[in-house]
């Protein structure tokens, strides 16, 4: 678990990430071939999790073969039902 402030940190695996808030609740969920590169290149999500929630938030993750990336993401998306996350995303 890194926070956001060093996500040159992320390891470059594939695999499912949750987003934490600096009170312990999952706010985001994604997956990514690469976490390393999904959040070094931009990540969509990163303004808004910085302007809401600060930078003290926390990226954890869990390395996922690429067959398995949907339906663990979707597993996770709907157990938790991350505030930040618009839909639960259709398992392939």
């Amino acid at each position: 678990m890194i926070s956001v402030k060093n996500i040159y940190l992320l390891p470059k695996v594939s695999g499912v990430y949750k987003v934490i808030d600096g009170q312990g609740t999952i706010i985001y969920v994604g997956q990514s071939k690469n976490i390393y590169r999904r959040w070094n290149n931009g990540h969509h999500i990163l303004p808004k999790i910085i302007r809401e929630c600060g930078d003290n938030t926390l990226i954890d993750w869990v390395e996922v073969p690429e067959w398995l990336l949907n339906r663990v993401e979707n597993m996770t998306v709907s157990f938790y039902q991350p505030k930040f996350n618009r839909k639960t995303p259709p398992v392939v």
